[in-house]
């Protein structure tokens, strides 16, 4: 299927994009920064509140010691599910503002607290950086739900690009540590694998549109201090050596992406583990659509769906 007619329509309304690994660091943040607090959310995404705090991070030092989140509180009666949502931007980009949308969109849609973890990003802050703190905030969650209005009985892990990779590396962490108990995992095309392999979609969609096989190269260079950390499972959960005795999980991919294919796979292998996995490709959509949820329907079709798989395996 070709790219969706109103994703091509906005594209040719765009400036020719060089490429991250062309443009500086400060420049490439506050260019997406811009350009995604301009989206509009959805309309019917109405939350009962929002609230910005720090909890005690990971970080060595004293200013990484503490970790930015944001609680967004859905409409009804506590206690509400709580699901622990890391945004995307190739780990090297975006806050807790660059996908509000999408955070929104999860809150009132699945009628669960959300809480967005401002992690660490590279080249700054190598991997495993955003990874602890991820994982941190879930041990957060499950510690302090109650006193949010949540159920520590009902936790939830989500993410869409790199904070999908992350959450998913949340989980295998979870099962390994022995809690905290996870119930749910939303992947929106988070490649859960280093391009390590020259996949069919890689190579159709290597110029793009929007993400190019060597933006997704470039944002590998910048998480990982040496290649050899591909095969961690907390970088590579498509890698790990078990996928057994995961929580169900929600992959939803682009049609027109470079990461599609490693994504699928990924479903893949969780399926083959007997975990409970419900995979959907998003036809004509591109990599990063879920922020176009004000306006696309094919955004808000991937969050509704997340949210209503979050709403399945979250439920008493």
């Amino acid at each position: 299927m070709p790219i969706d007619p109103q994703i091509v329509a906005m594209l040719a309304a765009m400036p020719e994009w060089p490429g991250v690994r062309h443009v500086p660091l400060d420049i490439l943040r506050q260019s997406v920064r811009d350009s995604s607090i301009a989206i509009p959310a959805a309309q019917d995404a109405v939350v009962a509140h929002t609230e910005d705090r720090t909890i005690s991070g990971p970080g060595g030092s004293a200013d990484e010691a503490t970790l930015p989140i944001r609680i967004y509180t859905p409409l009804g009666e506590a206690p509400f599910p709580v699901v622990v949502y890391m945004h995307g931007g190739g780990f090297v980009v975006g806050d807790l503002d660059t996908q509000d949308m999408i955070a929104r969109a999860l809150c009132a849609w699945s009628e669960s607290i959300v809480i967005s973890v401002d992690y660490r990003l590279a080249p700054e802050h190598k991997f495993p950086a955003g990874v602890d703190d991820s994982f941190a905030a879930l041990q957060w969650a499950a510690s302090n739900a109650a006193t949010i209005g949540g159920d520590p009985a009902r936790l939830g892990l989500a993410g869409d690009s790199a904070g999908a990779n992350i959450a998913c590396a949340a989980a295998l962490i979870a099962r390994d540590a022995g809690g905290p108990v996870v119930r749910a995992v939303v992947n929106i095309y988070g490649s859960c694998n280093y391009p390590g392999t020259a996949t069919p979609s890689a190579a159709e969609f290597a110029d793009g549109p929007i993400l190019r096989a060597d933006d997704v190269l470039w944002f590998w260079e910048q998480y990982l201090s040496d290649p050899s950390q591909q095969d961690d499972q907390r970088a590579s959960p498509l890698r790990a050596t078990s996928h057994a005795g995961l929580p169900p999980h929600f992959v939803g991919t682009a049609e027109c992406d470079p990461t599609r294919d490693d994504a699928e796979v990924f479903a893949g292998k969780l399926v083959e583990a007997g975990v409970v996995t419900q995979l959907k490709r998003y036809p004509g959509m591109v990599h990063g659509f879920a922020s176009w949820v004000g306006f696309l329907p094919g955004a808000r079709a991937v969050l509704q769906d997340a949210s209503a798989f979050l709403k399945t395996h979250l439920s008493d």
